[in-house]
């Protein structure tokens, strides 16, 4: 439950964070980055920008010396912006897109109480190999460190295993 703790999180601090930050929407007015969870969603592509999508990207279990279970969670943000200008003006919405991303992360650094950001904070710009349109995409690639509670408070009362 850990991992969706963190993913709902860090929607919910994105979305609060961007609603005060307007980009141009490809129907119409400006509008905030939506977050979504691990995908669009069905509506035509262009209704979703701009966007950011997080995706659990991985993670991993270790032991430390005082006998407490850290875990590391990547999390993948994709992000798109849109701007039927030009691609000079597209280019830049996404610069200042990832530019407020990273610093919202940065100042956040303690999510939930208890998810850490851990350095570094990754971003990329697909080349135009990749992506040459009006559609312009980025990554950002984060990762959480915690803990989990002691295996005691994760362990069934005995009133419940009376009870089977």
């Amino acid at each position: 439950m850990t991992s969706r703790l963190l993913l709902c999180a860090l929607r919910d601090r994105l979305t609060a964070e961007l609603a005060a930050r307007p980009f141009p929407a490809a129907r119409g007015a400006a509008r905030p980055a939506r977050v979504y969870l691990h995908g669009l969603p069905r509506e035509q592509e262009e209704a979703c920008y701009p966007f950011v999508v997080l995706r659990w990207s991985g993670g991993e279990v270790a032991s430390e010396a005082d006998h407490r279970v850290v875990l590391r969670d990547s999390v993948a943000l994709a992000l798109g912006v849109y701007s039927p200008d030009s691609q000079e003006e597209a280019g830049l919405l996404l610069a200042e897109l990832l530019d407020l991303l990273r610093r919202i992360l940065w100042t956040t650094r303690l999510l939930a109480g208890r998810f850490a950001l851990e350095e570094p904070l990754k971003a990329a710009i697909p080349g135009p190999r990749d992506r040459w349109n009006e559609y312009h995409l980025a990554t950002l690639e984060t990762s959480w460190n915690y803990t989990w509670p002691p295996l005691t408070a994760l362990a069934p009362s005995s009133a419940s295993v009376e009870s089977v």
